[in-house]
């Protein structure tokens, strides 16, 4: 069985065992970031814009597995968009309008050359070997960050340009995903179970940092935020290595010689292939910023 006939048989059998009247169940390939392809079953109700997805591409390995049959990957698909459709209850009077949304549209940082087809559908404004693209905030919490991506459809309805969303964007994202900036010892500590209070105040012997937002999705966006690079700089006294270690994270190290470039993006590619879930990559490229000249260089 197709991964394509396995969704549409689950989706037939939550119809007919499980749906309500006031909802329609539907299911779709949906492209996601790098190209990505998720096949999802989606719960939509007349007349609302958001309409809750669940992806069943995991489900799809546990049935093929015989870990589980089609009715019990039903039941459970159904069970978990009945959960995420009374998340998205209270965003039922949301409104789409381009005034009810100016202050909450941010931007996020993707690859380029692994979205080919991903762009052939949004705004997007180049950003050296990265995209820049839209979205706007539902909700910024410490439980996660609700979004929904700007497409051509969006900024034509809204009969707006690119450049007004770069402008408001630019505005937005840091006021609404401020910048966290942690030495990788702090983060160390943390992750291996040390109180807050015995890590905030330790300086870091290893000169390398931690950057992302507070949302911790999609934080290699505060690559974009003004002075940022310039600051640790400044701080390091030193150009700057930047390795994107994911959409969500980019590590900052002391630049000594600009030659080791090379040998840092190799690392990169290696730990992108290897360790980072293909949907997450950013770039297999490590930056180089200049101090001197404050601008990143390829």
């Amino acid at each position: 069985m197709t991964k394509e006939q396995f969704l549409e048989q689950v989706t037939d059998q939550i119809r007919a065992e499980c749906a309500v009247s006031d909802l329609d169940v539907g299911c779709g390939i949906f492209m996601k970031n790098n190209d990505t392809m998720k096949h999802g079953i989606v719960l939509k109700r007349r007349d609302e814009f958001i309409s809750p997805t669940i992806y069943v591409d995991d489900f799809y390995q546990d049935f093929l597995r015989k870990k589980k049959t089609m009715k019990e990957v039903a039941e459970e698909v159904w069970e978990r968009l009945a959960e995420v459709e009374e998340h998205a209850r209270q965003y039922r009077d949301f409104s789409a309008e381009f005034e009810d949304c100016r202050r909450q549209i941010i931007y996020r940082l993707i690859s380029l050359d692994r979205n080919k087809q991903f762009l052939q559908s949004v705004p997007y404004l180049p950003f050296l070997n990265l995209a820049i693209v839209f979205c706007i905030v539902c909700d910024a919490s410490e439980d996660g960050l609700e979004t929904i991506l700007i497409t051509d459809e969006v900024i034509e309805r809204w009969q707006t340009s690119t450049k007004e969303l770069v402008r408001l964007a630019e505005e937005n994202t840091p006021r609404i995903l401020p910048a966290t900036v942690d030495s990788l010892t702090t983060v160390l500590l943390r992750y291996i179970g040390l109180p807050e209070e015995e890590t905030s105040g330790k300086k870091s012997r290893l000169p390398m940092f931690l950057l992302s937002n507070q949302s911790g999705v999609n934080g290699a966006s505060v690559l974009l935020y003004p002075d940022i690079l310039a600051g640790l700089a400044d701080q390091c006294d030193s150009d700057l290595f930047i390795l994107p270690s994911s959409i969500h994270e980019l590590i900052v190290i002391p630049a000594g010689r600009k030659d080791r470039q090379g040998k840092l993006s190799e690392m990169v590619e290696d730990i992108n292939k290897n360790h980072v879930n293909r949907e997450e990559v950013l770039s297999d490229t490590a930056y180089f910023y200049d101090r001197k000249k404050r601008k990143i260089i390829l």
